[in-house]
Parts: structure tokens; C-alpha cells; sequence
């Protein structure tokens, strides 16, 4: 076998590397940005029950507590800020983002009722029931849009 011959035979073992390489570099590639999608998306439910909780302190208690008030609001801010980030990760997710704004609306509502900072505070188990309900519609969405 001349040198040139030795070469040529090498090409082939050479690009099969290559795309081996390639397909397992894809393959990481891959289960990265999923396993970042659902890491994201478990981050999420856990600040939306967090957020429910508050939201049942809130509405629970006996009395007006403007620090609930505070801390929902902040809470809110957040799990709306993350929702908004979520939808960049994939197309999937842009739609799901704009499917479920009508339930995300629907839930901040009936969280904060505009009933904050009103002098006629009254406790109130169904806005919590209401926060419930859209959580779980927009939950159910999630897991099926990652």
C-alpha cells in the first residue's frame, strides 16, 4: 500500500469519528436545553404553590395584613417575571405563554381582588379557591408544553 493509499483509507474511519462526535455533542446539546426547560418549569411550580400559600395566608386571616399584601404582591412580580422568561426557551413555549394569559390574568385577579388597601377588609376562601383553580389550568398547559 503507497502513502497515499494509507491516507485515503483513513478518511473514512476519520469522518466517522467526526459525525459520532458530532451526534453526541448534539445529543448533550439536546438534553441540556430540555433538562433546562423542565428545571425551569419545576422552579416555577414551586413559586406558584409558594405564591398560593401566600395568597391562602392572606386571604385566611382575620384581619387586613399589609405585610401579606406586600409579600403577594412581590411574589406576583416575580412568578409573572418568570412565566415571561420561560417563553423565550422554545417556540412551544411562546404559544403556551400566550394560551395561558387569560388564566394568568384570571389568577392575579382573583389574588389581589382590588381589594388591597381597603379599609372594609374581609376574609375570603374563594379567591383563594379562584387562585387555585387557574393555577392548576396553567400547571397542566406547562407540563404539556415542555
Amino acid at each position: 500500500m503507497t502513502g497515499a493509499h494509507w491516507v485515503w483509507s483513513l478518511v473514512p474511519i476519520g469522518a466517522a469519528l467526526l459525525a459520532a462526535f458530532v451526534a453526541l455533542w448534539g445529543n448533550h446539546w439536546l438534553q441540556n436545553r430540555l433538562g433546562r426547560r423542565v428545571r425551569d418549569a419545576d422552579e416555577v411550580k414551586t413559586r406558584l404553590y409558594e405564591f398560593l400559600a401566600l395568597v391562602a395566608e392572606y386571604w385566611m386571616a382575620e384581619r387586613r395584613e399589609p405585610v401579606l399584601e406586600a409579600k403577594v404582591f412581590a411574589t406576583k412580580l416575580i412568578v409573572v417575571a418568570e412565566l415571561d422568561q420561560m417563553q423565550d426557551h422554545s417556540m412551544r413555549l411562546k404559544r403556551w405563554f400566550a394560551d395561558t394569559e387569560e388564566c394568568r390574568l384570571d389568577m392575579i385577579g382573583a389574588a389581589t381582588g382590588g381589594c388591597f388597601q381597603q379599609s372594609d377588609w374581609a376574609p375570603d376562601p374563594d379567591r383563594v379557591k379562584a387562585v387555585a383553580r387557574e393555577m392548576g389550568r396553567i400547571m397542566r398547559t406547562l407540563r404539556d408544553a415542555c
